[in-house]
């Protein structure tokens, strides 16, 4: 059996999928233009559809990996329309607040002068008092807030379980359904990575959202349990001062690069293209400040979901991400950090970089080999060659993996010649390359023991 899972860049391309993109055509056309993962909105998403959802992308889209995003407690406000004037002492019910679900498990309950801030950000207030059922708050920057606006507790530790109901019955269908990745929104700790991994199958990725200052303070750890973080930048723009969202990023970016987690820069990366036929400069310079900083991969929402060209914001995405990369060149973080594990794919990393080899070749079982490279950050491409298409599915999120699915010979040098058979069969390795093998003599679970140097005749 061969399968192949190619890509044309290193960045990697998430697209949201929603009302403009759900069709067979789309999900199969999306895919062709450079889509290698393709993100499913719990948000915005009915949990009865979210299998349909699944098995389409699976029937369209066969090699793509599938996402699962969560909603989490999403807080919105529930009161009538008020104007609030800076300066005035407002009294909300908690129900009104969102807060009714989740107040009692507040790690110190409201307290005095934590902020509470409304409609994303734009009115701010403090709160000056709790009583049962109530706060009071002093309006430090005032405006017009209205139904369903949106509510954020930058300063409030929330404690135990925040999964709802419906995360609950969102996280039986991915598992039931076989997606490939799971996204955790509200994310403050490791222990809240780890309940969501104990609810899903072996082998389903865990991917952490970050978009409070509490998981910021707390990446390396979150990065440790995670499969991979997302720079979800909308929740974090609001529940950080809007100028240190860059610095977050990098942070983000780099606390992943040294643990060897995968990465993704999220929220509004070609917002215009919602409504535009072509990104602004800004646009164009904040892709390429992502691929700069290292991100496996780019993500796409509202541009793909309700855009009105979803298929004209991908390839936008892949020409700055492929132009970006002409000019990146990283330290292996991840070497420098883990010496030991990175032992063997760090060298194959230097090698091929020492000799201008075209591809890095990894014979890898369950993902772990093809991985470890790609957090060496190689200056080649990587070909992932495994048995199990579900690894292939995994890897599409890694920065610079394309996938072979061959099986697995018990001769680990008949597995090398079909894997790169097959490889050459998709385009992924011309005539004339110089590759360099990585893999394992010792048996197929076993860590890359052995590079070895090929030439493509």
């Amino acid at each position: 059996m061969r399968l192949a899972f190619p890509i044309v860049r290193k960045t990697k391309i998430i697209a949201t999928l929603g009302p403009k993109s759900m069709s067979p055509q789309m999900i199969s056309g999306l895919q062709k233009v450079g889509v290698s993962v393709f993100r499913l909105n719990c948000s915005h998403l009915a949990t009865d559809a979210l299998g349909t959802a699944i098995r389409d992308v699976r029937t369209n889209a066969p090699t793509a990996a599938v996402l699962v995003d969560i909603r989490g407690p999403k807080l919105r406000y529930a009161g009538p329309e008020r104007k609030l004037q800076k300066g005035a002492k407002v009294m909300f019910g908690l129900a009104e607040l969102g807060l009714e679900g989740i107040a009692g498990s507040l790690t110190r309950g409201l307290v005095v002068g934590e902020r509470i801030l409304l409609d994303d950000g734009r009115i701010e207030t403090r709160v000056g008092a709790v009583e049962a059922g109530n706060v009071e708050v002093t309006v430090v920057a005032g405006g017009t807030l209205r139904l369903g606006k949106g509510v954020n507790l930058p300063d409030t530790v929330v404690e135990g379980s925040v999964l709802s109901e419906k995360d609950h019955a969102d996280l039986i269908v991915a598992r039931e359904s076989g997606s490939d990745i799971v996204a955790v929104s509200f994310v403050q700790r490791a222990s809240d990575v780890e309940e969501v991994r104990s609810l899903l199958a072996p082998g389903q990725l865990v991917f952490a959202k970050i978009e409070r200052p509490q998981a910021l303070a707390q990446i390396e750890s979150i990065c440790a349990v995670s499969d991979g973080v997302m720079a979800a930048r909308g929740d974090l723009g609001v529940e950080l001062p809007y100028e240190q969202v860059p610095s977050a990023q990098r942070q983000i970016a780099l606390a992943a690069l040294r643990s060897g987690t995968i990465s993704i820069c999220a929220t509004e990366m070609l917002e215009s293209m919602t409504t535009s036929n072509r990104p602004t400069r800004a646009e164009v310079s904040d892709v390429t400040a992502a691929v700069r900083d290292g991100f496996d991969a780019v993500m796409l929402s509202g541009e793909t979901a309700v855009g009105a060209d979803p298929v004209g914001a991908v390839r936008a995405m892949a020409r700055i991400a492929e132009s970006a990369e002409a000019e990146v060149s990283m330290p292996n973080w991840f070497a420098d950090a883990n010496p030991e594990k990175a032992a063997v794919t760090a060298a194959a990393a230097a090698l091929a970089k020492r000799i201008n080899a075209d591809r890095i070749v990894s014979i890898t079982n369950t993902g772990y080999s093809a991985l470890l490279l790609a957090a060496c950050r190689p200056s080649c491409p990587i070909v992932a060659v495994t048995p199990r298409p579900e690894v292939a599915r995994w890897l599409a999120a890694a920065r610079g993996v394309s996938a072979v699915v061959v099986e697995r010979d018990s001769e680990i040098s008949r597995t090398i010649a079909e894997g790169i058979a097959s490889a050459r069969d998709a385009g992924m390795v011309d005539a004339g390359e110089r590759l360099v093998i990585c893999a394992s003599r010792l048996g197929p679970n076993s860590d890359a023991d052995t590079i070895l140097l090929h030439l493509e005749p």
